[in-house]
């Protein structure tokens, strides 16, 4: 096959009577090299998926005596990815696994393996782990309720993360590798601010808000050369209450607030002696003797492979669980970007089923496009059966939007929510073309503003007004959306917005939403709202299957002396600065959307 590829791309390479005999020999050595080549690459690509598809159909089997292992490594996720190619090496094909432990499997695995009595324990693998702050309450919990059946949960770690060392701080045994580090201290944000860089090369950002939106800091790094004090108190508050139930994992260990205060302050964990003795972990050894131990004593099995063999309730009835995952936009969107399509479809589909008697929105977002957002909003308007949100992470400004509506909105503590407002950014040039480039536009219009906006020049004060207008007209439509959703006065409602973000603690007290919960106290409210006693879940939108995503990473991978299509210019245009620009390129209009650095805790 590889070998007929090549001579349709060659057909008419013929050596020429000049090229010398030797030059005849090279290339023909050369065909035959890279026709090899290939058909390896072919053949190695074909067998990797077979081993993948052969290991994916073996039935994992349940021992007695089993300890559940949780790899704490990479980002949580909402929902596990599962990657039937996960020990394969696919690295030298741009094709590396990016397998991620989920709150799905966390949850079912861990309300499971609570009355399995088959499963005896939890082991934490340490690792470059993350997640978001509503996730890592939602896990807690998990755990604490695990540990509640009187089973026992261990840690161990060359590595803690603070929000590792964190998940740790619940186990009856946590142990650190004797050169390990355990990295406690506190939390803070930084914000990169870029008017002064625009002035600089020409560039003049075009933003407008909506009146009064003060907070909504999105836009705030184009406008300003330091941080405003509106932002600076709202971040204040969230740094300050993220520390606060970071520290009350750690005094769940008997810690007393001074010495946790004091390890954060001076960066305790770089020594592993002082971390056992202050008591954030039991004991030090090395990996090896570790694991040693636990296959001595347990039968290891990782919590996604667990997963699998449980069974789904056999009842009719059901409770539609969607996922609502990302920034939210245009189009069919993944399991990370929310798109209309898919989510819309996936409501329409929840009202449709007979079987289904409640649904379940997940949302976990920081907002995006408002129209699409209005969309989404107006089909929850459309819906009769009980419609209860979790939020997780966060549901900030589109993603409350999308919230606001429901029968119920549950939150966790450390939720990101609110950032109710809406703004709108251009970037003009007008220095940077004409003094810098040397260029010049001349216009032609029937209508004074039928070029606006416009790159080579700044809007006039009518122009700008004609935005603001806009801008106004929108912030009051969702002001109006969330005074009437949540049965708010405007009067009540009006000092909670203004782009402010609250967390999901403060949200509650002040009527934004309903009960502090994580998703499992979601979905039994629904189950009680529909009057169920017995039901199933049923998961939207459908996940990619993990082969098609492989084959559609192998069509765009370079296979030229196994190169990977992966370079420092896509690491490059993979940064978050990049990404935002893209999606305010490919979402114009109205946004209600909270800053990519409420992502970053």
């Amino acid at each position: 096959m590889a070998c007929s590829i090549f001579k349709v791309l060659s057909p008419k390479f013929v050596p020429n009577s000049r090229t010398p005999v030797y030059m005849k020999s090279f290339f023909t050595t050369l065909l035959a090299v890279f026709t090899a080549f290939v058909s390896l690459i072919v053949l190695g690509i074909g067998l990797l998926f077979l081993a993948a598809l052969s290991g994916d159909s073996q039935t994992v089997k349940v021992k007695e005596n089993t300890l559940l292992k949780i790899g704490l490594n990479g980002t949580l996720a909402e929902r596990s990815v599962d990657d039937p190619f996960a020990d394969l090496e696919l690295g030298l094909l741009g094709m590396g696994t990016d397998a991620q432990l989920g709150l799905d499997d966390l949850r079912t695995g861990l309300e499971a393996a609570a009355n399995d009595d088959r499963i005896s324990g939890v082991l934490l693998d340490q690792g470059a782990f993350s997640a978001g702050y509503g996730a890592l309450e939602e896990f807690s919990e998990y755990l604490t309720a695990f540990k509640a059946s009187g089973k026992r949960v261990y840690s161990y770690g060359e590595y803690y993360t603070q929000k590792g060392a964190f998940l740790g701080a619940f186990a009856d045994s946590a142990i650190l590798h004797p050169g390990g580090i355990y990295d406690v201290r506190g939390v803070g944000v930084s914000l990169t601010y870029y008017k002064d860089f625009f002035d600089k090369v020409g560039i003049e950002p075009l933003v407008v808000r909506g009146t009064g939106n003060d907070f909504k800091s999105a836009v705030e790094p184009y406008l300003y050369s330091e941080m405003s004090e509106e932002n600076r108190l709202q971040l204040s508050v969230l740094t300050d209450q993220f520390w606060s139930f970071l520290s009350s994992g750690f005094q769940a260990r008997g810690l007393a607030p001074e010495v946790i205060d004091s390890a954060a302050a001076n960066w305790s964990g770089m020594n592993a002696d002082l971390v056992q003795e202050l008591g954030f972990v039991d004991a030090l050894g090395y990996r090896e003797n570790v694991m040693e131990h636990f296959k001595e004593n347990y039968e290891l099995l990782s919590i996604s492979d667990y997963a699998t063999t449980i069974e789904q309730p056999t009842a009719t009835d059901r409770i539609a669980l969607i996922y609502a995952n990302g920034t939210i936009g245009n189009g069919s969107g993944d399991e990370n970007n929310i798109g209309t399509k898919n989510i819309i479809k996936a409501l329409i589909k929840a009202d449709d089923n007979k079987r289904v008697k409640a649904i379940v929105l997940r949302v976990n977002s920081p907002g995006g496009s408002a129209l699409t957002s209005d969309m989404i909003h107006h089909a929850i308007e459309e819906i009769e059966k009980p419609v209860i949100v979790s939020q997780g992470n966060y549901a900030a400004s589109g993603g409350y939007y999308i919230s606001c509506n429901a029968d119920a909105i549950f939150t966790n503590s450390t939720t990101i929510t609110g950032s109710i407002g809406i703004f709108m950014s251009l970037f003009t040039g007008e220095e940077l073309l004409e003094n810098t480039l040397g260029l010049h536009v001349a216009e032609v219009k029937t209508h004074p503003l039928a070029n606006f906006p416009a790159l080579h020049k700044q809007p006039s004060e009518g122009e700008y007004a004609v935005l603001q207008k806009m801008i106004d007209r929108g912030y009051a439509d969702f002001t109006g959306k969330v005074a009437e959703g949540r049965n708010m006065s405007m009067d009540d409602l009006l000092p909670l917005c203004g782009g402010r973000v609250w967390t999901g603690k403060d949200a509650n007290e002040l009527g934004l939403t309903d009960l502090e919960g994580n998703l499992s106290d979601a979905i039994a409210y629904a189950a009680k709202q529909a009057e169920l006693t017995d039901y199933r879940i049923y998961e939207l939108p459908r996940m990619e299957d993990p082969i098609d995503k492989y084959l559609k990473a192998f069509s765009n991978t370079s296979l030229v002396l196994g190169v990977s299509s992966t370079s420092w210019l896509d690491k490059l245009l993979d940064h978050p600065a990049v990404h935002e620009l893209q999606y305010l390129i490919e979402n114009p209009g109205l946004q209600a959307k909270l800053h990519p650095l409420y992502s970053n805790f």
